[in-house]
């Protein structure tokens, strides 16, 4: 027996019935967890462990408040990819997802703002991509259908 009707293509359904996140949401998460995939780097790096971390982060506040924007990312990144295991268990959980990736995207796009403010507005190509790729995840995060209809599917009995 059909659950519901399919709204999207079937590539977009996993072995369950439910939509599959799809590559854009995957992608936002990484960039907004940067700063741990490069302390994980910089772990891996054995010469010099604080080098890669040096040439990524020269202020090691900034590396600090990044971690702290990627914390969301991070918590979503688990919820997403053990979404079977949350469904089962916490299924009402996945409303915090949305509300979790806006917040760590306004908290990245203010934490580039205000690195770009203290160099005094110098151009930089790694504030640029980087409020680019904010503002672009953040228009996908608010105005995307699939997302949308995602979210609602994994809440669903």
């Amino acid at each position: 027996m059909q659950r519901h009707r399919a709204i999207l293509p079937l590539k977009h359904y996993d072995n369950e019935g439910r939509i599959k996140p799809n590559w854009a949401v995957f992608a936002s998460l990484l960039v907004l967890m940067r700063a741990f995939l490069v302390f994980i780097a910089s772990i891996s790096y054995r010469p010099d462990t604080g080098l890669l971390l040096s040439l990524f982060y020269p202020d090691r506040h900034y590396f600090y408040a990044s971690l702290l924007v990627g914390l969301p990312a991070l918590l979503v990144m688990l919820m997403v990819v053990w979404r079977h295991w949350f469904r089962e268990r916490w299924r009402g959980i996945f409303w915090l997802v949305k509300p979790l990736v806006i917040l760590a995207l306004l908290a990245d796009l203010l934490l580039h703002v205000h690195m770009a403010n203290h160099s005094h507005w110098a151009f930089s190509w790694l504030v640029a991509l980087t409020l680019l790729a904010d503002m672009l995840m953040l228009m996908y995060w608010l105005r995307s259908n699939t997302l949308k209809l995602m979210l609602m599917d994994w809440r669903k009995p």
